[in-house]
């Protein structure tokens, strides 16, 4: 390994009966802010179900 270790953050999420586990680390050269992160997945979720509403 080259001893560049990325500190990893477990989170615990419970959604109704469902415990999801998110393990999260930052990287050095990341662009996107959290928020836009986010933002993308969000939409990107939309488009992916309004797809599949139509059918």
């Amino acid at each position: 390994m080259n001893g560049n270790h990325a500190t990893v953050n477990t989170t615990e999420h419970k959604i109704g009966k469902v415990t999801y586990f998110v393990c999260s680390s930052s990287s050095e050269r990341a662009t996107d802010t959290l928020d836009k992160k986010i933002k993308k997945l969000i939409r990107k979720d939309l488009e992916h179900n309004a797809g599949n509403a139509r059918k």
